[in-house]
């Protein structure tokens, strides 16, 4: 089912959660995560139009890339790799799980807000700048799928349960279902919904978080929605991630929290064991939940029960969006020009996300501070 005009949204609630993270970030570099305030440039193309060819996608001479790397998008793909997208700039990179880093150009200026690993080999993002979704092979070859509400502003993505794309319109206040062919149906949610990270739910469906509607949503393959809303005041609930107990877990960016829901609606609230805003969420090789907070320089481990502790870093380890990678370790983004690679122990290696002259090696910081949380 499909809407006739866009709505206009109440974002506040994440704008003012993220512009504390801003004032810790600033120094670093200009990092601000609002996917909802970039405009939709391109014209909505018909439902069933396939993805735009975009032809030479090359890999990236030093000399073309951007001055200032800002990785944010992070995903485990489909090649035992990660990839990774750059804040606001047209660069798509893949990190091997030793370190090696290869950057892609992206032409028409695609820029990659979110990523999920796709049902073809490919890997997927959304577009916001553009009013698209875009699939990346390989080999840096770009297309594209337009989003047919103008100005939907599409923000999370993933792989569903039924083979399809299935992203958040955060503008638009939709939820998109995408097929590998290029496919878009969407429906509508309440207004001022303003939904924002999406994932596949232990029962078939899909769960996503609304920032400005302070609930989460599910939707069926067939597009039924149910929506939970959260205590009051307003959580800024965003990442959501399915975690190893059959529940749904999600960041709070306005109430410093993370969120634990059963797909029958019963909620539960943990705080965490490091100060800030969580950002990302991931579930990691070893049946916990991990969560960045870059405010704190610092990444969560906890367990299914609530209980958890925090590895703390150097000041200039700034966590970002994280995921569980191929290889058992969990993989962040840093938005000054760096990939974190973090073992279930707590050790980190941070790589350049460009890729270093020769023999420049890696980071490596063994040994951080492990503060256990009070029981």
């Amino acid at each position: 089912m499909k809407a006739t005009a866009p709505v206009t949204l109440r974002a506040a609630i994440t704008i003012g959660a993220l512009t504390t993270l801003l004032a810790i970030l600033v120094s670093a570099c200009a990092f601000l995560p609002r996917f909802w305030d970039d405009d939709a440039s391109a014209e909505p193309s018909s439902p069933d139009a396939p993805p735009t060819p975009q032809p030479d996608a090359p890999t990236a001479r030093a000399a073309d890339l951007p001055t200032a790397s800002a990785p944010f998008a992070i995903t485990s793909g489909p090649d035992y790799a990660i990839w990774f997208g750059e804040f606001r700039t047209n660069q798509i990179g893949r990190i091997a799980p030793l370190g090696e880093v290869t950057l892609f150009l992206v032409k028409d200026g695609g820029i990659a807000e979110r990523m999920t690993r796709g049902p073809d080999g490919a890997v997927w993002f959304t577009d916001p700048s553009a009013n698209r979704i875009g699939r990346i092979d390989q080999s840096g070859a770009v297309t594209y799928a337009l989003v047919p509400q103008a100005g939907g502003g599409p923000a999370g993505i993933t792989l569903g349960p039924d083979g399809n794309l299935w992203f958040t319109e955060h503008k638009a206040d939709r939820i998109g279902r995408l097929t590998p062919l290029g496919t878009v149906t969407e429906f509508q949610l309440p207004q001022q919904s303003g939904p924002a990270e999406i994932t596949p739910g232990p029962d078939g469906r899909l769960y996503f978080t609304e920032n400005a509607g302070n609930r989460i949503g599910s939707i069926s393959t067939d597009g039924r929605v149910e929506e939970y809303p959260l205590p009051t005041p307003p959580r800024g609930p965003n990442g959501i991630v399915a975690g190893p107990d059959g529940k749904l877990w999600f960041t709070e960016l306005e109430a410093h929290k993370i969120g634990q829901m059963t797909p029958q609606g019963e909620l539960t609230e943990f705080a965490l064991p490091a100060s800030g805003t969580p950002l990302g969420i991931a579930a990691g090789s070893d049946h916990n939940l991990w969560v960045t907070i870059a405010a704190a320089h610092a990444v969560c481990r906890i367990a299914p029960d609530g209980r958890g502790n925090a590895f703390y870093f150097d000041d200039n380890v700034l966590p970002s969006l994280i995921a569980a990678g191929p290889d058992t370790n969990l993989w962040f983004t840093e938005p000054n020009g760096k990939i974190g690679r973090l073992t279930t122990s707590g050790y980190l290696t941070e790589f350049s996300s460009t890729p270093p002259a020769p023999n420049a090696g890696a980071t490596e910081r063994g040994g951080d501070r492990l503060l256990i949380s009070p029981p």
